[in-house]
């Protein structure tokens, strides 16, 4: 204040300006729920419950710091480090956060996502995903072979089998095959070197992921199957790593022959693709650990 100004007025004038000024901003408040550690009577380790021992994400202490329980597994809610304890720990290699674009409950969160290669030549989805299958797999050793995901060549899971056909039924031939990266796969007849279908309009040649990750299933279709369709073919798959090829014989008599009673009337073929879509779906249902 300038020093011609009484002091009296000093204060009046010191008073108004502090008067007009906005109340003070009160600290933001964050609940905190669940138990304390306060309310933990004297740890009585003789009174726990068994050690579990079977736990995907491992073991942590209670709330009490005093009991062995099960973690909290990848996308399970947890308790942020402000928070008491009320829907658990997080295990090893995961980290307790709040998921962007998720809801505001914190979930466990593997602290990488990059996937990975175990020794059972298995790609998981992260590390975190590889520790569950180990802690839950029995008498297997199950480590980390590598990081990213793994690579081999084409592993032939289901090969087509050699049929007999009356003229003028169907034919489905198949087969599966297992590679990472995944194989592609084609078909050719008695060796020769374009692919089918080629020009063969009643021949169709189809091929789809699955049922089990890092599979292929081919199928091939000859519809209203006549003589000259007799003959070798070959299911082949390959990718960067190597490639694999299995063949049946197909064997086509005409409807007068005595044999054609002997023929099943229905789709020729072992391979039955009502089972494999129910194989999927069932698959797809229950999820996996990957």
């Amino acid at each position: 204040m300038p020093p011609h100004i009484p002091a009296t007025l000093q204060v009046l004038l010191l008073s108004a300006m502090l008067s007009s000024l906005p109340p003070p901003a009160l600290p933001r408040f964050i609940p905190t729920r669940g138990w304390s550690t306060e309310n933990c009577p004297p740890c009585q380790v003789g009174r726990c419950p068994p050690v579990p021992q079977r736990c995907p994400a491992g073991r942590v202490t209670d709330h009490c710091g005093c009991c062995w329980q099960c973690a909290n597994v990848e996308g399970q809610m947890c308790d942020m480090p402000w928070q008491r304890h009320h829907l658990g720990t997080c295990g090893e290699e995961l980290q307790c956060r709040v998921k962007a674009g998720h809801s505001e409950e914190p979930q466990c969160v593997c602290s990488t996502q990059e996937s990975v290669c175990g020794t059972d030549r298995r790609t998981y989805r992260n590390l975190c995903r590889l520790q569950e299958a180990a802690r839950m797999k029995r008498r297997v050793t199950l480590r980390l072979a590598h990081r990213g995901p793994c690579q081999e060549a084409p592993v032939l899971l289901s090969s087509p089998r050699d049929a007999v056909a009356v003229a003028g039924q169907t034919v489905i031939l198949g087969c599966e095959v297992s590679a990472q990266p995944i194989a592609e796969l084609q078909w050719k007849k008695d060796g020769a070197e374009v692919p089918l279908p080629g020009d063969k309009r009643h021949v169709i040649v189809q091929s789809r992921a699955g049922p089990q990750r890092h599979q292929v299933t081919g199928w091939l279709q000859i519809t209203h199957v006549r003589l000259r369709d007799a003959g070798f073919y070959t299911c082949q798959a390959w990718n960067m790593f190597g490639e694999v090829s299995a063949s049946a014989k197909l064997r086509v008599i005409p409807p007068d022959s005595p044999l054609a009673s002997e023929v099943s009337p229905h789709l020729v073929g072992v391979f039955d693709v009502t089972d494999d879509e129910d194989d999927l779906s069932s698959e797809g249902s229950s999820g996996s650990h990957e």
